[in-house]
């Protein structure tokens, strides 16, 4: 396990519960259709996971964190439309005909290769029309050049973070078959505590 995963594992050892959904949880809401299929990447204590379930939709919600991933898989065991499974989202198998796919402050936690294979993945397992929700951090945000550097816009402090360029990820979207059909750059989109970081949404469109 590498250091950004026992990161998350000790985190979510101390924040179990789900809390209330994100706010772009609640943002990408009105997009999906009651009884279609979303999976969810990098789901962390299931907090955006249980609100799409409550919507109606068949949420399969993965994340790396197999202890959090167990404690979720008990907790929801009778919630039929919500399935939880220790998953890396950078090898995944065939999962085809999904309607949707989320990631909430996932791809920034991963390196260029691992963006290059869950796009291509996700280009290849959505139905056609299919939507890709994502939000992550800028490299416009202030934590941008804090910790150690890594290259390709990653640093670490107490955990691996690599900050994306709009461009560049309006690029891998495309160059996969999937149109950007809503892109904003922007603070003001998931403040937490005193933060408020520069946050890049997307949502992409399978051909």
């Amino acid at each position: 396990m590498n250091s950004s995963s026992s990161y998350w594992e000790n985190y979510y050892s101390k924040h179990r519960e789900p809390a209330d959904c994100s706010p772009f949880a609640e943002f990408i809401t009105p997009f999906l259709k009651k009884g279609k299929r979303l999976i969810e990447f990098g789901c962390g204590n299931g907090r955006d996971s249980k609100h799409f379930a409550k919507q109606g939709i068949n949420v399969l919600a993965l994340d790396q964190c197999k202890k959090e991933i167990a404690f979720l898989s008990d907790k929801f065991k009778s919630t039929k439309n919500l399935i939880f499974l220790a998953e890396d989202m950078t090898n995944l198998p065939d999962l085809e005909n999904s309607d949707f796919l989320y990631s909430r402050f996932t791809i920034h936690a991963i390196d260029r290769k691992g963006e290059e294979k869950l796009v291509k993945w996700a280009a290849s397992n959505l139905k056609a029309n299919g939507l890709f929700f994502v939000e992550v951090r800028s490299v416009k945000d202030e934590l941008y050049g804090i910790g150690e550097a890594l290259g390709d816009n990653a640093y670490f402090t107490d955990h691996y973070r690599r900050f994306i360029i709009l461009e560049e990820l309006h690029q891998q979207f495309t160059s996969n078959g999937l149109d950007i059909i809503y892109s904003i750059e922007s603070k003001g989109l998931a403040p937490y505590k005193t933060q408020d970081p520069v946050v890049i949404r997307l949502i992409a469109q399978k051909k």
